[in-house]
């Protein structure tokens, strides 16, 4: 099998990468090469670095004045919701710098999606086979509408989550040229096909199948591939088809049967027991927790009575109870995914007396977990990163890669049988 080449558009942390590289380790000759990526949020960017590229700096031995006119090529947010001057970035240390320039060039990053022509990026990239794209969810989301984001995803809504339409545009560049890659996978919340937003999603399949795309699409549970974790979301796995003839895109929610989980096999399932990092004899862990402890305060004593317990300690023994509820990208909130009770831990007697509450958060290690990723991924993006809203961000904006590495096995098999 030819190598896979995979073009990564709003690629985060890399949970793609991730996945992936999880199936070339389990299947024989199966091999792929991360092409490019397109990512705008700098945090992100060094994070992608760190845990694929193991935080390679090749930027130490440049001058100041190489790194930033690099660096202003590029259109870079901050947060991830708008961009930033390069006035912000040129006030932050020479070490950040140095990573942020490293992350753009070792994923060789094709900046803002805004920006990308198809032409451009064949120039850039050279052709590939897959294309991923987990646009913004802001404005689909239930939690989105519920703090004011609600436009959807409609083209000319100049939404975030509109930015799909940025992928209509470069598909289109791509298809004048000759140049449509074989593979598509889109992922996002499960509210993008209720009623609400499904018109436009009609209207996306439509368009994928005007340029030949079977497109199937499924509704998949995290827990369901070995994470801890309720999350559901769409994906949507499109092959470019030989065939002339018509797609049916009428019934476009498929048997989620066909998605086989791999997690058992590969060896990367996790139960709570092995996410939650409850022995604070160990300095990290107590650390973490302690930081993940919210102040004794009447609106966080309602979280502790209305958002479930995870863990506990009854009769000196320790109990877990049930899986997380959807790993968002704030833990600091109502409704949260679950709370650790601390009131018969070794850590309660310390925290009462500065006022801390009896029970913590997830902490952001944990949150890593339950996306798929080690523990290894996080101290290395940890490493450069020590703000934890910023990590829980990145969890939250992630993939989980159990479901992705099933995805993408299932993906190529339909794949073989438009070669044969």
């Amino acid at each position: 099998m030819s190598k896979l080449r995979v073009f990564e558009t709003f690629a985060g942390i890399g949970a793609q990468h991730k996945a992936l590289e999880i199936l070339k380790n389990n299947i024989k000759d199966f091999d792929y090469e991360i092409a490019g990526t397109s990512e705008w949020d700098m945090w992100a960017n060094i994070s992608y670095n760190a845990i694929h590229h193991n935080n390679k700096n090749i930027a130490q031995k440049l001058t100041d004045s190489e790194i930033n006119e690099f660096i202003k090529k590029f259109t870079l947010s901050n947060d991830g919701k708008k961009p930033c001057d390069f006035k912000f970035i040129n006030r932050q240390s020479r070490q950040f710098k140095e990573m942020l320039y490293s992350s753009l060039k070792n994923c060789n990053n094709q900046g803002s999606i805004l920006e990308i022509t198809g032409k451009k990026l064949i120039d850039n990239i050279g052709e590939f086979d897959l294309l991923t794209y987990s646009f913004p969810c802001q404005d689909l989301s239930v939690a989105g509408s519920f703090h004011g984001f609600n436009q959807g995803m409609a083209k000319g809504s100049g939404t975030r989550s509109g930015l799909l339409w940025e992928i209509e545009r470069i598909l289109k560049d791509l298809k004048k040229i000759n140049k449509l890659p074989k593979y598509l996978l889109l992922e996002n919340v499960k509210n993008m096909i209720s009623n609400k937003h499904k018109e436009d999603y009609i209207e996306w399949l439509e368009f994928l199948a005007s340029l030949g795309y079977e497109t199937k699409t499924y509704i998949l549970d995290s827990s369901e591939y070995g994470i801890p974790q309720k999350r559901k979301r769409v994906y949507a796995v499109s092959v470019q088809k030989n065939q002339d003839n018509e797609i049916d895109i009428s019934n476009f929610v498929n048997n989620n049967d066909e998605v086989k989980d791999l997690s058992k096999e590969f060896k990367i399932d996790m139960s709570l027991e092995g996410v939650l990092k409850v022995d604070y004899s160990i300095e990290k862990y107590e650390d973490e927790a302690k930081k993940s402890t919210p102040n004794n305060t009447p609106s966080r004593i309602k979280m502790y009575n209305e958002n479930p317990t995870l863990y506990e300690i009854k009769k000196d023994k320790p109990s877990y109870l049930q899986n997380v509820r959807t790993i968002t990208t704030k833990q600091d909130r109502h409704p949260n995914a679950g709370i650790i009770d601390l009131q018969k831990s070794s850590i309660i007697k310390e925290l009462k007396k500065i006022g801390k509450s009896n029970y913590r958060f997830l902490t952001p290690r944990e949150t890593f977990l339950l996306m798929g990723f080690t523990e290894d991924d996080f101290e290395k993006a940890s490493k450069n990163i020590k703000r934890k809203d910023i990590l829980y961000r990145q969890a939250g904006n992630s993939i989980v890669v159990n479901v992705l590495v099933a995805l993408f096995n299932n993906m190529m098999k339909e794949g073989e049988k438009y070669d044969k």
